[in-house]
């Protein structure tokens, strides 16, 4: 095990009670070293965005991420960061179903976001749930008025 220096981010030896670049003290009951989630990657040769990792390669194209020539391992992996609007599509989807108005707001907030992939996407979602919840709603509220059950 390698640890990482938090100050430089150079390698050390694990053993190692100082970082040998810059002089940092390294502290025993902080853990150097963290495992990262991908929760997707980005195929660097048709660009299809993959979320099951197990693969070993592209399903749309068939690119191997990882190649082995000559005793040296190329990766290929691009990593796709995560979005920076998880609150905004969290908080989307649970409007969108029980405040469908409101659902409709985030909704077209989380599409009109450029660069953002999985917010648009979510966007889309948003906005035809919230379109269909209303739809129910409106329908719901028919329906009483109709039956005499619900009466201003």
């Amino acid at each position: 095990m390698v640890k990482i220096c938090p100050q430089c981010h150079s390698e050390n030896k694990d053993e190692a009670k100082s970082c040998i670049k810059c002089g940092y003290t390294f502290r025993d009951d902080v853990p150097y070293y963290h495992r990262v989630q991908l929760k997707s990657i980005r195929c660097p040769q048709c660009h299809n965005v993959i979320t099951n990792l197990s693969y070993g390669f592209c399903p749309k194209c068939g690119f191997e991420f990882q190649k082995k020539e000559k005793n040296v391992t190329y990766n290929y992996l691009e990593v796709i960061p995560k979005s920076e609007h998880e609150n905004s599509i969290t908080f989307g989807y649970i409007s969108s179903v029980f405040i469908p108005i409101i659902g409709l707001v985030y909704g077209i907030y989380n599409f009109t976001r450029k660069g953002d992939v999985e917010a648009k996407k979510a966007g889309i979602n948003q906005i035809i749930m919230s379109v269909l919840f209303l739809v129910m709603d409106i329908t719901y509220f028919y329906f009483l008025f109709n039956m005499g059950l619900f009466k201003f």
